[in-house]
């Protein structure tokens, strides 16, 4: 028997970083019709951790509540932010094959079926009715004003303020009409894409009023694995700071066990911060640390809150925390490597690392 609706809600409330509003989301589930859901994503490299099993965990719950979810591969919004070679058609080329296959194996990881998932290219969404999207696009520019979208563009990678190129100054606005272009109801990403979500809930009065907001969920950004202040995020562009979702287990092994984890220290933890987000997002057995006797027995948990108490008292060691977090997430993505092993995939994978090389 599955879970209740109720505790599904309860779950993506309490373990997403926001919901702009959970009481919508909850009265919006009432409803008889399907609700839809979109995360988009520029095609840029390796598929890690952030993207590939929290967008899933997400996703996961958003389909047994019976939300129909959609990944769009954001090519042309990768081409304007000089993604890749800097071509559409390069992120379209990968975005149709290594990230797409990387998203459908980090599905599988957490539970789901990938055929519940349906992927979108951008640019062929826009060539179904050009004039209905680019007047989208004006119209969410007609609803805000140029400060308020240049202070969205540091989600492109350019921090509001700096020397950007005119074509960078369009991209708030075109993610914004995506929203609004699909008849989107809920609206997925991570914490970094808040500005620009919160235009899309400014500007939806004006652009669909017979509409309801489109609700906002926001997962949390995992912490990077480097750990020199709390706030850096893992990043793809920082292979140390992450682990990707193709990863070997002795890859895995090695930037856990390197990784920043001071003991006591539960705020600024990179491995506590995983631990929490990720491998108790929805778990129904024990979390077993597994310790030699002299060295106190294994301990179990049931709770990430008695985890974090029993490491901040220092009767956990970081060491025998990481062993068990690498071995949790080797298991984790065993999907993903059985997946990404297959020959037509991995040469998907290859068509990405010659990109990838060719950048360098």
């Amino acid at each position: 028997m599955g879970e209740s609706k109720e505790k599904i809600i309860n779950r993506l409330i309490s373990n997403n970083a926001e919901i702009i509003t959970a009481t919508e989301l909850q009265e919006r589930l009432k409803s008889e019709s399907q609700l839809t859901h979109y995360i988009g994503f520029e095609i840029s490299g390796y598929v890690h951790l952030g993207t590939g099993i929290m967008s899933a965990l997400v996703m996961k719950d958003l389909t047994d509540l019976g939300v129909k979810c959609t990944v769009w591969l954001a090519d042309w919004h990768s081409a304007i932010n000089n993604k890749l070679d800097g071509t559409r058609e390069t992120a379209a080329t990968i975005g149709r094959g290594y990230f797409t296959e990387a998203m459908k194996a980090s599905y599988v990881a957490v539970g789901g079926n990938p055929e519940d998932i349906e992927f979108r290219l951008a640019s062929e969404w826009y060539n179904k009715d050009p004039e209905s999207y680019w007047g989208t696009v004006i119209k969410v520019g007609q609803h805000t004003t140029l400060a308020r979208m240049l202070r969205s563009i540091d989600i492109t990678g350019k921090e509001a303020g700096e020397d950007v190129d005119y074509a960078r100054t369009m991209y708030p606005a075109m993610q914004a009409a995506d929203v609004f272009f699909q008849n989107i109801d809920i609206a997925h990403a991570g914490m970094d894409q808040r500005k620009i979500h919160v235009v899309v809930r400014d500007a939806a009065s004006k652009i669909a009023p017979d509409k309801p907001k489109p609700i906002i969920i926001h997962h949390p950004l995992l912490q990077s694995l480097n750990g020199k202040n709390k706030e850096d995020k893992m990043s793809k562009s920082n292979p140390d700071s992450a682990i990707f979702v193709h990863d070997d287990p002795k890859d895995i092994e090695h930037k856990i066990k390197k990784a920043f984890a001071p003991e006591k220290e539960i705020d600024h933890n990179p491995i506590l911060n995983w631990t929490k987000t990720m491998l108790f997002w929805n778990r129904s057995k024990p979390f077993v640390i597994e310790r030699k006797e002299e060295h106190g027995g294994n301990l179990e948990f049931t709770s990430y809150a008695e985890l974090e108490k029993t490491y901040a008292t220092g009767n956990l060691h970081p060491m025998d925390l990481k062993n068990t977090v690498a071995h949790e997430l080797i298991q984790l993505l065993a999907p993903v490597r059985e997946h990404m092993a297959k020959p037509e995939i991995a040469a998907m994978k290859a068509d990405l690392d010659a990109v990838l090389a060719a950048k360098k």
